[in-house]
């Protein structure tokens, strides 16, 4: 497994004295490409890959400072800087097989169609989501291979030898995934039904997030890469920003909160 979250990368981002509203900024993780063997490991699990990067946001002024203090004054609770309502995430990424020509005198030491499997986890800048924590604790008590729930899914993909296939994870995507985090983390929601359930359709476990309630929206993006062939990702993500929060100016400073790591609830026997 390569793994890329001991750091998280903060994306690179030139200063400059002024950005055109809501124009997008694209961030290019530091640990790229995602590079897989598609070879099972020791204990049969599938090849797999992650990394992820930090989003740049400003420290809100004084006056924002305020005003986010008197608004969750009067909600009764905490109103985070980075609002979903104001910030649009995409991502979007490219795969290529690398598998190798096959050789006639060797049996092949893949198994069945390529494909690759895509996830998306993150953090806003109360909790932070790894689906690895979240398997390990689905996988307490018996012997099954991992079940990894992302925040987001994309949907596996059949991929021929030499070709590159490029997707984008959408803003309605991240919007989805930004209220199933917040419910899950700061609302105690239950967070295999609210992640595995679109809300637009069964809204289920969300009845515990208040309707006034301000989502927050991503501020770290990881990505999970799984294939059963060699094969490469690269992901860049694009960010709209409605209320110029990204850093852009030398003279503000970075906003740098400490989510907490999402811990699921031990199984009931």
């Amino acid at each position: 497994m390569t793994r890329g979250r001991a750091s998280i990368a903060l994306a690179p981002l030139a200063f400059c004295a002024c950005q055109q509203l809501n124009a997008p900024v694209y961030f290019q993780p530091e640990m790229s490409p995602l590079t897989v063997t598609g070879l099972a490991d020791a204990n049969k699990q599938p090849s797999r890959g992650e990394t992820g990067l930090g989003l740049r946001f400003r420290n809100p002024t004084a006056d924002e400072r305020k005003a986010l203090d008197q608004q969750a004054s009067a909600l009764g609770f905490d109103v985070p800087w980075i609002q979903r309502d104001h910030v649009h995430i995409e991502l979007l990424y490219q795969v290529t097989d690398n598998e190798p020509p096959p050789d006639p005198a060797a049996p092949s030491p893949y198994d069945g169609v390529a494909n690759f499997v895509i996830g998306v986890d993150g953090a806003n800048e109360y909790t932070k989501y790894d689906e690895n924590i979240v398997a390990q604790a689905l996988q307490q008590g018996n012997n099954d291979a991992p079940t990894y729930v992302p925040l987001i899914a994309v949907t596996p993909q059949a991929i021929a030898p030499g070709q590159t296939i490029t997707g984008t994870v959408r803003e309605d995507d991240f919007a989805e995934a930004e209220l199933d985090l917040y419910a899950i983390g700061s609302w105690m929601a239950p967070y295999t039904a609210v992640l595995i359930n679109n809300s637009q359709v069964d809204p289920i476990g969300l009845d515990m997030v208040p309707r006034n309630a301000v989502v927050p929206a991503l501020i770290e993006v990881d990505v999970n890469f799984t294939a059963n062939r060699p094969m490469t990702c690269t992901y860049e993500v694009r960010v709209r920003d409605d209320d110029n929060q990204l850093l852009h100016v030398s003279s503000d400073t970075l906003f740098s909160p400490t989510p907490a790591l999402f811990q699921p609830p031990a199984p009931t026997p």
